[in-house]
């Protein structure tokens, strides 16, 4: 819904409305929620500063998790007052903090263990759980990112940097591509209400399935069991028997589900926009991956762009009137 403002003073100055109409859209008027945003935000890092402190003092998990869990415990409480709608930002902060104070908690629980698939469904679990009790589209997206660890599938940080790994690609692309077309078609089945968590989730695991091919397309992918360095196997024997998906095959099959998702979406939506910048991602990458960047390369790569610019306009009247 659009929001104009108007100054009913001078339109009525300007004769184009009465005391009348002024006095009634005056009354209709939205409010302004300004302070109530300041209000809600300094209790929002008014909670951050105690948990912080908390922690600080007594510096332990349990408190950690007693911490989520009277988040938790405030945001359900603030929701069900839905006569006051003051602090429903306050509401969704408390919801956020806790929701992730929790599944941080499971995470150092289990962080030494070595088998790492039982921990990231528990915290898949408690992230889209609070998704769907809290109606959060946020946490809808973490829910599905914290999947990706079920796979090795993930981001890391660092001193300045930022990092994207992907252990298993085909396996990611797979699930993934299943996930995101099943909550598309579950989108428009569902009440109005759940469309907005289902389409970020959607957003979310389309994201992740490219990142995967992206990951393929420079290193492709290997399987086999993992080496046993103990002698009974020479590591030449063991590299002879895995099987390998070259990253040529993801070079090839990216590029072909996104043009078949280009002709399948809405054209303008977030898919097909998103799929034009993975193609042009996969194009740069593949660029500087196979032929480097050498005067003759670059000679090349602009006529190949001044060529796409000027068929473009053309494939796209004919794609318009195809369909």
């Amino acid at each position: 819904m659009a929001t104009i403002r108007i100054d009913l003073e001078q339109l009525q100055k300007d004769g184009l409305i009465g005391p009348d109409l002024a006095d009634a859209i005056a009354a209709r008027a939205v409010p302004d929620t300004r302070a109530q945003m300041f209000i809600n935000l300094a209790l929002i890092l008014g909670a951050l500063a105690v948990a912080a402190a908390t922690i600080a003092l007594v510096p332990n998990a349990t408190t950690g998790l007693v911490l989520a869990i009277a988040a938790i415990g405030g945001a359900e409480a603030i929701r069900r007052l839905k006569e006051d709608e003051s602090l429903k930002v306050l509401s969704a902060g408390l919801a956020l903090m806790g929701t992730l104070g929790f599944a941080g908690w499971i995470g150092w629980q289990w962080r030494d263990a070595e088998e790492v698939t039982a921990p990231a469904l528990l915290v898949t679990l408690v992230i889209g759980g609070g998704a769907a009790w809290f109606r959060s589209a946020f946490l809808a997206g973490l829910s599905v990112a914290a999947f990706g660890g079920v796979f090795g599938t993930g981001t890391g940080y660092w001193h300045a940097s930022y990092g994207l790994f992907v252990e298993q690609p085909v396996l990611t692309i797979g699930v993934f591509g299943l996930l995101a077309a099943g909550l598309y078609l579950a989108r428009d089945r569902v009440a109005t209400a759940w469309r907005g968590l289902l389409t970020v989730a959607a957003r979310t695991a389309f994201f992740l399935v490219n990142f995967a091919f992206w990951v393929g397309t420079l290193w492709g992918e290997t399987f086999g069991p993992h080496w046993n360095p103990d002698g009974s196997q020479t590591w030449e024997a063991w590299n002879d028997s895995l099987t390998r998906v070259p990253d040529l095959a993801f070079v090839l099959a990216w590029p072909a589900v996104l043009v078949a998702v280009l002709l399948k979406a809405k054209r303008g939506g977030f898919v097909s926009m998103t799929s034009l910048v993975f193609l042009a991602i996969h194009a740069y990458t593949q660029y500087f991956e196979r032929l480097g960047a050498s005067p003759e390369t670059l000679l090349l790569g602009g006529l190949s762009l001044v060529a796409l610019a000027v068929a473009t306009p053309r494939l796209l009247k004919v794609w318009k009137q195809a369909t």
